[in-house]
């Protein structure tokens, strides 16, 4: 599968409940400002991980390089230090 948007801002990635998931339908569910934010990550080696939607924010893009996570709100609002719990 080929999932290549904007110099590998995105990748495939096997998602753990539902097997093979296609990260550009990911890259598609993302708000103008949303997508601005995650291309300006990637710029610094961040790759779009999942989004976790918040019944009270909305959408939230979660960006990963290596072991260090950010987010990106709804509104394009990047956070290098979230407070979100990643399962193993």
């Amino acid at each position: 599968m080929k999932a290549m948007i904007s110099e590998n801002v995105v990748k495939p990635v096997r998602e753990r409940r539902r097997g093979l998931f296609d990260a550009t339908q990911w890259w598609e569910r993302l708000s103008m400002d949303q997508k601005f934010g995650v291309y300006q990550l990637a710029k610094f080696g961040y790759e779009l991980a999942f989004i976790r939607n918040l019944a009270d924010a909305g959408p939230l893009a979660v960006v990963r390089r290596n072991q260090d996570y950010a987010t990106v709100s709804h509104s394009g609002e990047v956070n290098l230090r979230p407070n979100i719990v990643i399962r193993d």
